[in-house]
């Protein structure tokens, strides 16, 4: 079945991890009654005791989570996962209170002259920085503490529900019921029936939970509406850019550049609609639709081979990691029922591991997908030697390696291609990743945009959907068939369900973008680029997004940067429609 190996993390909720769980709750009350009893004499002092007993705490409590986590997300029907879950947030939620209370005093003092002899805190001062910023949107410490129990129970609670029912929802496909996962697979289908069909059921099968995936939604939301109001913070928007270490400025300069090149994805949208046989514009059922003369099912030892020898064309320690990624069992390869759907990388860097989900099935995007997955497992055997509480990097720069990661291995297939067909398979292949990643991210942004809009009050299923339609028409302008939408993509993309994580879209085109003019910078001097490569990656956890482009003196605040980079995709734009007119 090519399921991942967790032993390295615990062999099973036995006496091993419950050690491990009251060894965590010693250092959690360590912590609460260091913060609470250890006198403020000396700044440099205290801030140093309290910095070496939290890198004590991410080191354990990291393995801890992950392995209920990802129990959890191969079985979403699991027993015992997810009292361990609650029980690990019940363990945090103890020092909320205390936390308030040393974040209230961080504020307080002068970083800058502490941090002269203090070497830790020279490496944790832009977190610290941040953590005083961030001490100004804290509410008083009963608040926070009731806030941390409740959530558990609200967004916590709603996020699960919309896990477990898409995760168990059955799909009715010609009397045959199959997974959700399988049935959106269909979509890459070479069988045009197929692909209609597909996507019908998968609309059908929404119906059956739309209105409690629906409800969970809108509640989440509008719990993060009330929190950010209670906080004061501006909106969700700019607390995420906070979090995601990011300016407005950069994504105002970002989703300008992607609202001007609208007009050339609709230009291939229609070219391929014609090529597939349609009147008018693409329905949604065919954008995955594949083209050209590659026609191929990949096993799962095909990706393998692929990915190994691309990545060893670009280095060796890149070929290495993903070699011992398949060799020691780090995936979690095939859809089955209870499994989440779509793929993720989890980084270990407390055991210098990853563990990668994916629902292979065959198609070539499964396989970019698997290299995709890999990048972000690269970024974290890169990060693992950085100090633990460096071990977390923002949303925008998560995508930076993966991206690079599926280039170079899109470009080492479109080398291996004889003819046009082919060619025009593997390119147009990932011009639908493209597309994806720079349109209909922005569909989501405007989507999940509106939805914060309304959230002061209940959201219904109806206007969900409509929002929805409306956004795809509005970021694929007149590309795709206005009658042949998706209007319940906000039920299967799993960002929209938390409550710490809002905006988790416009991060993937940041990420597509940046990765793109990072290839064209390697393309330009490769062995210059290796040298600086890994740097750059190290550095994504320690500094601000825009500190960290400027390592590869890219300026990510002007919109000619993203120009550039959605330039490199207009060329592939306009390749892909000379290969179309010439089939």
């Amino acid at each position: 079945m090519k399921v991942w190996n967790l032993n390295d993390l615990y062999h099973g909720f036995d006496d091993v991890y419950e050690k491990d769980l009251k060894s965590l709750e010693d250092k959690m009350d360590d912590l609460k009654n260091y913060i609470l009893y250890q006198k403020q004499e000396n700044d440099q002092q205290y801030i140093e005791g309290y910095l070496k007993r939290e890198e004590e705490i991410v080191k354990l409590s990291r393995s801890l989570a992950a392995f209920a986590s990802l129990t959890m997300a191969t079985d979403v029907n699991h027993e015992i996962a997810p009292k361990y879950m609650a029980k690990l947030q019940q363990i945090f939620r103890k020092v909320t209170a205390e936390q308030v209370i040393f974040q209230r005093y961080l504020a307080s003092v002068d970083l800058d002259k502490v941090k002269e002899h203090s070497h830790i805190i020279r490496q944790y001062l832009y977190q610290l920085k941040k953590d005083q910023e961030d001490a100004k949107h804290m509410l008083s410490e009963k608040e926070e503490v009731l806030y941390a129990k409740m959530r558990e129970f609200a967004s916590s609670g709603w996020s699960q529900l919309h896990s477990i029912t898409t995760a168990n929802l059955g799909v009715d496909y010609e009397g045959k019921e199959i997974t959700l996962s399988e049935i959106r697979n269909m979509a890459y289908e070479n069988d045009k029936d197929v692909r209609k069909k597909a996507y019908e059921a998968e609309l059908k099968a929404y119906e059956k939970i739309e209105d409690q995936v629906a409800f969970a939604l809108s509640n989440i939301k509008r719990e993060v509406t009330t929190m950010n109001e209670l906080r004061g913070y501006e909106s969700a928007l700019s607390k995420t850019l906070g979090q995601s270490n990011m300016t407005k400025e950069t994504l105002d300069a970002m989703i300008s550049a992607m609202l001007e090149y609208r007009p050339y994805f609709a230009k291939y949208l229609k070219t391929k609609a014609k090529y597939l046989g349609h009147e008018k514009a693409l329905p949604f059922y065919d954008m995955f639709a594949p083209v050209g003369n590659l026609s191929k099912t990949y096993t799962y030892e095909d990706a393998q081979m692929i990915i190994k020898d691309a990545f060893y064309g670009f280095s060796k320690r890149l070929g290495d990691f993903a070699t011992k990624a398949f060799d020691h069992e780090w995936i979690d390869v095939y859809p089955k029922k209870g499994k989440r759907g779509g793929a993720f990388c989890s980084n270990q860097p407390q055991i210098k591991q990853s563990r990668i989900m994916s629902n292979f099935t065959g198609s070539l995007s499964d396989v970019l997908t698997l290299a995709h997955e890999l990048g972000h497992g690269y970024h974290g055997e890169v990060i693992s030697n950085n100090e633990p509480l460096h071990w977390s990097y923002p949303m925008p720069l998560a995508e930076t390696a993966s991206i690079f990661c599926e280039k170079i291995v899109n470009d080492y297939l479109l080398k291996s291609l004889k003819n046009d067909e082919e060619v025009l398979s593997v390119l147009e292949n990932s011009l639908q990743g493209d597309t994806q990643v720079i349109i209909d991210i922005l569909s989501r942004y405007i989507f999940e945009s509106k939805l914060f809009e309304n959230a002061n009050g209940p959201i219904n299923k109806k206007q969900m959907k409509e929002w929805m339609v409306e956004a795809q028409k509005e970021a694929y302008t007149d590309g795709l068939d206005h009658e042949i939408l998706h209007p319940y993509m906000w039920l299967n993309k799993g960002h929209y369900y938390s409550a710490g994580l809002n905006f988790y879209n416009f991060p993937y085109a940041f990420g597509l973008l940046f990765g793109k003019g990072l290839y064209a910078t390697y393309l330009k001097d490769p062995d210059k680029f290796l040298m600086n490569y890994d740097h750059l990656l190290e550095l994504t956890t320690k500094t601000s997004v825009e500190e960290v482009a400027k390592s590869m003196q890219i300026d990510v605040t002007s919109k000619d940067f993203w120009i550039a980079s959605l330039e490199q995709v207009k060329k592939d734009i306009d390749d892909v429609i000379a290969l179309f007119k010439k089939q």
